[in-house]
Parts: structure tokens; sequence; C-alpha cells
């Protein structure tokens, strides 16, 4: 298999952001479902530690940006119009949710230590109740269900990936979001794994699909 710039940049955008997305998930102590402030703040100052690795993992989390459009290319998006507004419906809103978001894991972190935990709550209700974050993450959620079917049937078409790839793609935010909105954190969990499988497909799809590096003996001359 070829590896090239791109191959590499590939492979680390979608192997990398694919496990930091599962990582960050099992140790962020509000994995849990719904929360309500007071919560938030309980269950980050009760777990100071994991909510520190849940930071960490934010970090590499950011590659699933990137991953988005190399999924978008083995599905042919500079020629598939169905590629295209997948990719699009997936990327754009992701870029959106994302300083929200994750920005959110940072306040309740350093909030968590605060001793005014009435003055925090209030804080913390302020930042999910902003437009703000509603903007970033109510569409994210809708447009990555309507996304992920659409760009598993452009993989489909464009054969570019196996098709349980672009199956798990597909699927895979149907389960992770059902298992958070039921606090069912198994199913959530499945869900990411099973992104993680069908992003590393499509890794070694773009390798298999690169052009063959080709070198020149130097001590070979004509």
């Amino acid at each position: 298999m070829a590896f090239t710039r791109y191959t590499a940049a590939g492979t680390v955008s979608l192997v990398g952001g694919g496990a930091a997305i599962v990582l960050q998930y099992l140790v962020s102590p509000l994995s849990g479902g719904d929360l309500t402030s007071a919560e938030v703040l309980e269950e980050v100052a009760a777990n100071r530690t994991a909510m520190a690795w849940a930071l960490v993992f934010d970090v590499p989390l950011l590659l699933a940006v990137p991953a988005m459009l190399f999924v978008g290319a083995l599905a042919r998006m500079r020629t598939s119009r169905l590629a295209a507004a997948a990719t699009a419906l997936l990327f754009f809103p992701l870029l959106m949710s994302l300083p929200p978001v994750v920005g959110f894991d940072g306040l309740a972190y350093f909030a968590a230590a605060e001793p005014d935990r009435a003055s925090m709550v209030h804080l913390v209700d302020s930042w999910q109740g902003s437009a703000w974050f509603a903007v970033g993450l109510v569409p994210y959620i809708l447009c990555q269900l309507v996304g992920s079917v659409l760009m598993a049937i452009a993989l489909v078409k464009a054969r570019t990936v196996p098709t349980w790839a672009a199956v798990a793609v597909g699927v895979w935010p149907f389960l992770a979001t059902a298992g958070i909105a039921l606090g069912a954190s198994p199913v959530a969990i499945t869900g990411y794994v099973v992104l993680l499988a069908g992003w590393t497909a499509c890794a070694m799809s773009l390798h298999r699909q690169a052009e063959p590096v080709r070198t020149e003996n130097p001590l070979v001359t004509a």
C-alpha cells in the first residue's frame, strides 16, 4: 500500500479522531446523559481526574473535523452531489458545535473547583441555555443523523470502501445518540466503536486507492 502525505493525514484524522471520540466518552464523567447544571458540577467535582483526561482527549477529538472530509473524498464528493451534500451536513455543523461543546468541558472542570457553588451553577446554566450552545449542538445532532445516512449511501454507490464500513458510517450516530439520550452507556459505546471501525476501514481504503510510490535506485545509471 502506498504511504503518502495524503494517506498519512487521512489515517491520523480517521483513526486518531475515531479513537479520541471513543476514549473521551469512556473517561468523561459527563457521558451519562442529560444532567442538570448542579449535577454536572457534582459529577466533575467527584471525578476531577477523569474530567482532566476528558479534556486531554478533547484535543485529538478535533481530528474528527478533517476526518469528515476524507470520508467525503472516498464517497466522491467532487463528482457526486449526494456525497457533497452529505459531507456538508457532517462537516459544517461539527465545526460549529465543537467550540461550545468542548468549551463546556473546560468550563465545568474549572467551575467545579470554585467554592461559590451557587454562582457556578448559574454560570453553567447560562452556558447550557445560551443560543450559542443550542445553535451549535442541536443542528449538529440533526445534521449528523441525516448526513450519516446520506454518506453511507454515497459510499455504497462509490464502492470505495467495504459495504459493512459504509453501513457503520451510517448507523453509528443513531446508536450513540440513542444511548446518550436513554442513559444506556453500552449502546452509546457500541455506536462509537462502530464509528472507529468504519473510519479505520476508510483509512485502509485511502491506502489501497493511493498511487504506488515509485522510487528510483540512484546507483543505477542509464
